[in-house]
């Protein structure tokens, strides 16, 4: 399933369901408690996700738990509005922040991240001008951090793709998330049955829900360090 760089996250939730193997209503907040003034990509995520439990005690009440893993996405209780900004997502020690404009559906996405680095940074920066393709990665990347069984993979993606005895499957090519576009896209996402392999900044990370080692290629596995990060 390629998910399309389009206006709409049909495909996601989709693959979300398919992923997870389950779908409630409950998962989502009800419409008549999300904010109105929210852009349309995330007044539909919070309708589809908003409170979607991963089964751990880990996470606030009504926090939609299968994005709290690397980076957090706030619960509707929780989001910031000051002025016309919404403060809607936070890295998982509150380093940097995510915001949209209140009442515009065609908002970019801003990030302070580049205040931990760069002296000369003062604030916010548009570095997303989509929000669809956002959520995308952002929701992609915490389905795969949220996996059972999570490794870290040195290795280019030839090689990787050499490890499995199926195909990879393209599932969200040329991603961009919180650096600015003219830097180039920071996350590509491939599945290959039970197992997700995410590329972020040149890393390479296996997701899955099953013990899957044991189907992997020996030989290509044995010239390839793996490390397991959980459980």
């Amino acid at each position: 399933m390629l998910l399309k760089d389009t206006d709409q996250l049909d495909d996601l939730k989709d693959f979300l369901i398919s992923w997870y193997g389950r779908y409630e209503s409950s998962y989502g907040v009800p419409v008549d408690k999300i904010p109105t003034y929210l852009p349309k990509a995330l007044q539909e995520l919070y309708a589809f996700a908003g409170r979607w439990k991963d089964g751990s005690d880990d996470h606030p009440e009504h926090s939609p738990e299968i994005f709290q893993q690397q980076d957090c996405l706030y619960s509707v209780e929780r989001l910031k509005k000051d002025k016309n900004k919404i403060t809607f997502l936070e890295e998982n020690q509150a380093n940097w922040t995510c915001q949209v404009e209140a009442s515009n559906n065609d908002s970019p996405v801003y990030c302070d991240e580049r205040l931990l680095w760069d002296d000369n940074a003062k604030g916010y920066i548009i570095v997303n001008d989509s929000l669809y393709h956002f959520l995308k990665s952002f929701c992609l990347q915490e389905v795969v951090y949220d996996c059972k069984q999570l490794y870290i993979i040195e290795g280019k993606l030839d090689n990787i793709k050499m490890l499995f005895n199926e195909p990879l499957e393209d599932l969200w090519l040329n991603g961009y998330y919180i650096s600015p576009k003219e830097e180039g896209p920071t996350h590509t996402f491939y599945q290959c049955g039970d197992v997700l392999v995410m590329e972020r900044y040149g890393d390479f990370w296996l997701g899955s829900n099953c013990d899957f080692t044991a189907a992997l290629n020996d030989d290509v596995l044995s010239s390839i360090k793996l490390r397991k990060i959980k459980p």
